[in-house]
């Protein structure tokens, strides 16, 4: 990958630097990414998480159920009373798998703008690929991969990422100082004057081969804005 590209590219590190948390495909820090479950590309990682909870939730509940069995002054020597145990143990697993699923729910729902945006990274991730293979095909001669105007993608793709991390500030921002607001229109501002600019670069070059590139830029740049506005509308109304 060439080294403009590189630099240009939304790292884990610079995730964790940005959002103040650990970012993994399925994760952020300990609490679900909300908008990658309705992915069934993340269905067994997902269910496979799930089981791992209730492995563990059962563990737990087994001596917590024989000591509320014995507090009670009940035995588990008759077959009838290991049943009436079995059960017991069943139910309570049950309830506190579902308690620990609605907590993890609220708390993956009081995320959901940065799981949005870490979605929005992801295509721009996508988007740094697609140029770097078109490098890669064009340095081996296959001249049908070369990038006309190479420097205005190079440009509509640094727009977006200052977007993104401006984007991803704003919300670490809002999330950890919701009174602190006043200080941060700079911001939003910046992802608006960002956009308008991908706008004239998008306008200004539909004609061109590579056009469907600066349309994810733009698009990108969008759904920053969209997520942004729902920021405002929940914080500053």
């Amino acid at each position: 990958m060439q080294t403009d590209i590189r630099t240009l590219q939304i790292t884990e590190q610079d995730l964790e630097r940005v959002t103040g948390r650990e970012v993994t495909r399925l994760f952020i820090g300990s609490v679900y990414r909300i908008s990658l479950l309705n992915n069934p590309k993340y269905l067994v990682p997902f269910l496979t998480s799930e089981a791992i909870a209730l492995f563990l939730i059962a563990i737990f509940s087994l001596p917590i159920s024989i000591l509320l069995f014995q507090s009670l002054g009940k035995s588990i020597d008759t077959r009838q009373e290991q049943i009436g145990f079995a059960i017991f143990v069943f139910l309570l697993v049950l309830i506190l798998f579902a308690g620990w699923n609605f907590i993890a729910w609220i708390r993956a729902k009081k995320m959901s703008c940065l799981s949005h945006l870490l979605d929005e990274v992801d295509k721009y991730n996508q988007v740094i690929a697609a140029v770097d293979l078109c490098d890669r095909l064009k340095s081996v001669g296959n001249q049908s991969a070369n990038l006309n105007h190479r420097e205005d993608i190079l440009q509509a793709l640094e727009l977006t990422r200052d977007s993104l991390i401006c984007g991803l500030t704003t919300e670490k921002i809002l999330r950890e100082h919701r009174r602190f607001l006043s200080g941060q229109r700079e911001l939003f501002q910046n992802i608006e004057q960002n956009l308008i600019a991908l706008k004239s670069l998008d306008v200004q070059n539909q004609a061109d081969q590579y056009s469907s590139l600066l349309s994810d830029a733009l698009v990108i740049g969008m759904n920053v804005q969209t997520e942004m506005l729902k920021l405002q509308t929940r914080e500053f109304v």
